[in-house]
């Protein structure tokens, strides 16, 4: 690739982030909030003239955006010409550029995209975008890799279509989101209907696959599966509490919210993937191929 068509891909890519943070313009955080209010909901620190937000949380979410990405170059770089592992590390590393994502927007720079300048804060904005975007096919890549370890014929290519198929339309419904614009098809919830089945069938798979073999490959990929639905059930489980509203009122307090325990958690499950499922991870046809 020559400097001039990286130059291009730069320049197009913020082209488009330019175009989607104009159309989601309208839309306004609800229930409408001033600056001042956004600062007694989350902490804000003032550097050089600018407000950024939540540095606990920042520093957590970037730390894992980095090992998440970390994580998939491993898994590219030992690859040992399995599938599962190039479309796994795939994966991953787009869950990194998410992670990314989600802590320029969410937390440290919230208050510069949504607030600053403003009346009202936004809701969202490009960055929030692509982190929806990143994260909905990082399931479907991870949900292909679980497929190739784990079956083979007719239910591989059901599950891989599945993919493809899940992918594509939530990237026509982002599309669709940011032109109207439409606040429903660009929420959280939209994200989860088109990710959780792809978790829920990782489950299934994986499990199946070690109540008939029992090897450890299927076992550590089950495991990983049941740990990261404990990571969100505690994320939703801290938020249902309410207990960030209770450590931090009205701007004074110490802020520890249900994104850090997600953060926190998909630390810990990134170590296992590594160190667990990284020493197993092979494709079916290769385990079998005898």
């Amino acid at each position: 690739m020559t400097y001039s068509s990286l130059a291009r891909k730069i320049f197009s890519l913020f082209a488009i982030f330019s175009i989607v943070n104009c159309k989601l313009e309208g839309l306004l955080f609800e229930p409408h909030t001033t600056p001042e209010e956004w600062c007694k909901m989350r902490p804000c620190v003032e550097v050089g003239g600018h407000i950024f937000n939540e540095p606990l949380g920042a520093f957590l979410v970037f730390l894992l955006a980095f090992l998440w990405i970390l994580s998939g170059l491993f898994f590219l770089k030992n690859h040992d010409d399995q599938l599962s592992r190039k479309w796994f590390g795939v994966a991953l590393i787009l869950g990194g550029i998410g992670a990314g994502e989600a802590g320029i927007s969410y937390q440290a720079f919230s208050y510069i995209l949504k607030c600053q300048g403003r009346e009202f804060c936004l809701l969202t904005n490009g960055f929030e975008v692509g982190y929806s975007v990143t994260q909905a096919i990082s399931v479907s890549a991870m949900l292909t890799s679980v497929a190739i370890a784990c079956t083979k014929g007719f239910l591989r290519k059901a599950l891989m279509f599945y993919c493809l198929v899940n992918a594509i339309v939530y990237v026509i419904i982002t599309v669709m989101g940011v032109s109207e614009p439409n606040k429903v098809l660009l929420s959280f919830e939209v994200l989860m209907l088109f990710a959780v089945p792809g978790l829920l069938f990782v489950i299934l798979v994986s499990g199946i696959a070690y109540i008939k073999s029992r090897t450890p490959l299927d076992g550590s990929l089950f495991m990983a599966a049941i740990l990261q639905v404990l990571v969100q059930a505690a994320y939703f489980g801290y938020y249902g509490a309410g207990i960030t509203q209770k450590l931090y009122k009205g701007g004074e307090g110490f802020y520890f919210s249900e994104n850090d325990v997600l953060h926190v958690g998909m630390i810990l499950w990134l170590g296992y993937i590594v160190l667990v499922v990284g020493k197993h991870l092979k494709d079916y046809d290769s385990i079998h191929a005898k």
